[in-house]
């Protein structure tokens, strides 16, 4: 029996010293298993803001000719939030020319004796916007999410794309993270972070459980959506209207207070008017344009008659003291330059307003604008995401 016993015992020590070893996983690969997308330089003022969405805790820094940029708030390292945000300073971005992600994936985050994976390093190639003639700029707005055909029509220009704009309504709403990441999916598929993007938030992007948490997931100047940005010779604006409805419309659940942030918007456009001098009046600025995701104006005799006071008051300090040679729009769905004086036009526009959406039933179907700055004019082109043509005009400058 004890011969039994034994030799029983042998052959369950054989047959697991023949089992292979359990696999332990390897260091996570930077970026493809930590980046869900490519990074995505945002222009916000004088500065850029570097994003990156991740998809595993991790400590991402930027280094830039030696010197680091931490995404950080008051000395702590973020880990834990969805996107990571580098703010680094245009000259210093621009003479580089190039960029270096820097990843250190969590093992364990703790009180004592935080653990990580090994340092990992990819830098990436950055071509900022310093021609003055035949600029290249693709607009994207409403694309409410088409992602693919979005990221199509964006291909117009291929590899000489000067600057991406995202102009509001990138999804249908934001229930959850997943309709935030689309920003990145398209700016990032666009672009592949390597020349500058401008965003703009559309009203869309104002309804849903996240849209309180957006300011931390996208580029804002002091936790705000509307800023100015210096792109070479291009200055420009972004502004923000918010809901196209009144607060109280029952559509909003009492969710929004849109009037209160508009005031607000008005005194900060004061203060850009009054810094002139450094703003759109500077000595090498060429180009001023306006990027604002709702066109305030009638269209097809159904008028956007909310807040009048505030969008005629905007008209005439813009048109008085900006004078931007374009408005850059959306949200109408429609593909069109409107004019000053045009039967629209009812609040006095500052500029020739370019609308450039429209989004199809199909996932398939969507026609975004291309924009080509010259000297003395901005040539239009509504480009489907076939990339045939569906509209073209010419803006003469004044």
């Amino acid at each position: 029996m004890k011969k039994v016993i034994c030799l029983v015992i042998c052959l369950i020590s054989l047959c697991h010293a023949q089992e292979p070893a359990a696999q332990q996983p390897g260091p996570k690969k930077f970026p493809e298993d930590v980046l869900q997308t490519p990074p995505v330089v945002f222009a916000v003022g004088h500065d850029y803001q570097i994003m990156v969405p991740v998809v595993t805790e991790a400590m991402i820094s930027c280094e830039i000719n030696g010197k680091t940029y931490y995404d950080a708030n008051n000395g702590v390292i973020n880990t834990a939030t969805r996107v990571r945000r580098m703010t680094v300073p245009q000259a210093e971005l621009n003479a580089a020319k190039e960029y270096t992600l820097c990843c250190r994936v969590v093992k364990k985050r703790a009180e004592y004796y935080t653990k990580t994976e090994p340092l990992q390093k990819k830098t990436y190639a950055f071509r900022p916007l310093e021609k003055t003639e035949n600029i290249k700029i693709f607009m994207l707005p409403d694309t409410h999410d088409h992602v693919k055909a979005s990221i199509a029509a964006a291909q117009y220009f291929g590899k000489e794309l000067d600057l991406l704009i995202l102009n509001g309504d990138i999804s249908e709403g934001l229930s959850g993270y997943n309709n935030i990441a689309q920003i990145y999916k398209i700016a990032g598929g666009v672009t592949n972070g390597e020349i500058p993007v401008v965003y703009a938030r559309g009203n869309h992007e104002l309804r849903g459980a996240m849209a309180e948490q957006l300011p931390l997931y996208a580029p804002v100047r002091d936790g705000y959506f509307y800023y100015t940005f210096r792109l070479g010779p291009v200055w420009g604006i972004v502004l923000d209207c918010g809901e196209d409805k009144d607060d109280g419309h029952a559509e909003y659940g009492h969710a929004v207070a849109c009037h209160d942030f508009r005031v607000k918007e008005t005194d900060y456009l004061k203060r850009v008017i009054a810094n002139a001098a450094n703003e759109y009046d500077a000595a090498d600025v060429k180009y001023r344009l306006i990027v604002c995701h709702v066109p305030f104006m009638h269209i097809n005799n159904k008028p956007f008659d909310i807040e009048l006071d505030i969008y005629r008051e905007w008209c005439k300090l813009l048109r008085e003291n900006v004078k931007p040679q374009l408005m850059l729009c959306g949200h109408f769905h429609t593909i069109r330059v409107v004019r000053p004086g045009h039967a629209w036009d009812n609040l006095g526009e500052p500029c020739p307003v370019v609308i450039g959406s429209r989004p199809g039933g199909s996932m398939d179907d969507y026609t975004g604008t291309a924009i080509e700055l010259s000297a003395r004019k901005a040539a239009i082109h509504f480009v489907h995401s076939t990339l045939k043509i569906n509209g073209e005009d010419v803006i003469e400058f004044k």
